[in-house]
């Protein structure tokens, strides 16, 4: 009986230690659907409209605008990295961070001279359309900048 009552505690001891053993891994949560479509492929912004739909000429944008859709291609990566890369050179221009938010209705970019949340108004293989304010022709309003992926 003393055996028993001395084996109790023991085990006791044992299951609560393996019962708490796969709390404390670090575990990286699995990429959504669309996470998967972000990462697929580079993107380049191919237009800039306005929320009827219809095309802003890119003199009407700001310089930063211009660069990102003359010059770069945005790479989103598995681990949250994001990249600029020169469109001709296929050299990384910066880098930064990105996030899908907010159930993936926004996306929070972090990357020199492309930074912000953007409301994410559709996301497909083909087509990534993003909502945000920008100047257009010197005033502020809101766009949609649309971004066709780079298959090579």
């Amino acid at each position: 009986m003393k055996k028993l009552f001395v084996l109790l505690p023991l085990f006791s001891a044992l299951l609560l230690l393996a019962s708490c053993k796969d709390k404390d891994n670090n575990v990286t949560p699995e990429p959504t659907e669309k996470d998967k479509i972000l990462i697929n492929y580079p993107w380049r912004m191919s237009t800039v409209t306005d929320l009827k739909g219809t095309d802003i000429p890119i003199k009407q944008l700001n310089t930063q605008t211009q660069s990102i859709k003359e010059v770069m291609d945005i790479q989103f990566l598995k681990n949250n990295v994001t990249k600029a890369i020169d469109q001709r050179s296929s050299q990384v221009i910066n880098g930064g961070t990105w996030y899908l938010i907010n159930e993936s209705k926004i996306l929070d970019i972090k990357i020199s001279g492309f930074s912000g949340e953007f409301g994410v108004e559709e996301l497909s293989n083909s087509k990534l359309r993003l909502k945000s304010k920008m100047p257009v022709n010197g005033v502020e309003q809101e766009t949609i900048m649309v971004f066709a992926p780079v298959i090579k």
